[in-house]
C-alpha cells in the first residue's frame, strides 16, 4: 500500500518530468529548430517572448519541485519529522551522493536563470548564446538519472548513459511538441501575424525529422531500461514496477499510434484536397484554430493526456523498487527459509525507490 508520502512524493516527480520536458524541449526547439534568421527583425521579438514565457514558467517548476524533492528525501533519509529538518538538509547536501547531484542541479538551473535574464535584458541574444543555454539544460536530466534506480551500480556506467539519453530524447520530442503549439497558438491570438506563420510553416519538415530521431532513441533506450529493471517476462507481471511498466508502455504506444495517424492522415488528407504541399502547414493550423471541436483537435488533446499520464506511469516507477531487485529478494528469502544460506555478496542492500544514494 503506498503512503501518503509516497503520493506527494509521486505527485512532485511528475511535476519535475512535466517542467523538465518543457524546458529541454523548448530549447531544443529555439536553438535547432527555429534560428532567429527563420523570421523577420519585427516577427523574431515577439516569438521570442513567448519562448521566454515558456521557460521561466518551466524554469521555476523544476527549480520547486527539486526544493520539494529534496525536503521528502531527507525526511525520508533521517526518518524523522519537519522539526529536525533544519538540522538534516545541511547533512544530506554535504554528505550524501544525492546531496551532491541536487547541488550540481541547483547550479545548473541557476545558470539557466541567469542565461535567461541576460537574454530578457538584450545583452546575450545570438543563436550561439541560445545552444550553449540548451547544453546546460541537457545536463539537468543527467542529475535525475544520477539520482535514480539507473545509477544503482555507479555514476559511470553504460545504465546511466542510457537512461540519460532516454530523458533526453523524450524530453526534446514531447516538450519541442508543446513549445511549437503554444508557440503558435498564441502568435495566431496576435493582429497580423500571418506571415510570420507562415515563415513558420518552413519548420515542419526539419522538426519531424528531429522527432522521428528523438522516438528511435527514445524507443531503443526505452527497451533496454525495461530489461536492465525487470529481467524476465514473469518478473513483469509478479511485481507492481511490472505492471506500471506495462501501462506506460500501452500508453507510449497509443501516443505514437495518434502521433502517426496525425502527420499521415490528417496532413496527408488535407494535401490531398489542396492538390498541392505549399502553405500546407499554414492552412492546416488556420483550419484547425477555427474548428476547436474537429477530429484534428480531438486527436492532438487526446496525444496529450497521454503523454501526461505516461509521465505520472514514469513518476510512480522512480517510487517503486525494480521488478529484478523484487525477485532476487524473494530468492533470498525463499534461501533463508528452506535453510540456505546465501553468499555474503548475495545479501540485499534495502532499494526501495531511488531515495537511499
Amino acid at each position: 500500500m503506498i503512503g501518503s508520502h509516497t503520493l506527494l512524493h509521486i505527485f512532485v516527480r511528475w511535476l519535475e518530468f512535466m517542467g523538465l520536458m518543457t524546458l529541454v524541449g523548448g530549447l531544443a526547439f529555439q536553438s535547432l529548430i527555429l534560428p532567429p534568421s527563420l523570421l523577420s527583425r519585427q516577427d523574431y521579438p515577439i516569438i521570442e517572448r513567448h519562448f521566454r514565457r515558456v521557460q521561466a514558467g518551466s524554469l521555476v517548476l523544476v527549480a520547486l519541485t527539486s526544493l520539494a524533492d529534496l525536503i521528502l528525501r531527507t525526511l525520508m533519509m533521517s526518518g524523522s519529522g519537519l522539526a529536525t529538518l533544519g538540522f538534516a538538509l545541511p547533512l544530506v547536501l554535504r554528505n550524501t551522493h544525492y546531496g551532491t547531484v541536487w547541488i550540481a542541479r541547483i547550479s545548473l538551473l541557476g545558470l539557466l536563470g541567469i542565461a535567461w535574464w541576460l537574454r530578457l535584458l538584450g545583452v546575450a541574444a545570438s543563436p550561439r548564446f541560445t545552444r550553449t543555454s540548451f547544453f546546460a539544460a541537457s545536463l539537468v536530466p543527467l542529475t535525475t538519472t544520477l539520482s535514480g534506480h539507473a545509477a544503482d551500480r555507479g555514476d559511470v556506467t553504460v545504465p546511466v548513459l542510457i537512461d540519460w539519453f532516454h530523458l533526453l530524447a523524450v524530453s526534446i520530442w514531447t516538450g519541442g511538441l508543446f513549445t511549437f503549439g503554444f508557440v503558435l497558438k498564441r502568435s495566431l491570438a496576435t493582429p497580423s501575424m500571418e506571415d510570420m506563420v507562415q515563415g513558420l510553416s518552413s519548420i515542419a519538415r526539419p522538426f519531424s525529422r528531429m522527432a522521428a530521431g528523438c522516438v528511435a532513441v527514445f524507443l531503443a533506450t526505452g527497451l533496454y531500461n525495461s530489461w536492465l529493471q525487470v529481467g524476465s517476462i514473469s518478473a513483469l507481471v509478479d511485481a507492481a514496477y511490472g505492471w506500471t511498466l506495462l501501462v506506460k508502455l500501452l500508453l507510449v504506444g497509443g501516443v505514437l499510434i495518434i502521433a502517426a495517424v496525425n502527420r499521415y492522415y490528417f496532413l496527408a488528407l488535407l494535401l490531398h484536397r489542396s492538390g498541392r504541399a505549399e502553405g500546407l502547414i499554414f492552412r492546416t493550423i488556420r483550419r484547425f484554430t477555427r474548428m476547436p471541436q474537429s477530429q484534428f483537435s480531438r486527436f492532438i488533446r487526446l496525444e496529450w493526456m497521454l503523454v501526461v499520464v505516461a509521465l505520472a506511469c514514469s513518476a510512480l516507477l522512480t517510487q517503486l523498487m525494480p521488478a529484478r531487485h523484487v525477485r532476487h529478494l524473494e530468492h533470498l528469502k525463499s534461501l533463508e527459509h528452506n535453510g540456505g544460506h546465501p553468499p555474503a555478496h548475495h545479501t540485499p542492500t534495502p532499494m526501495p525507490p531511488s531515495t537511499q544514494r
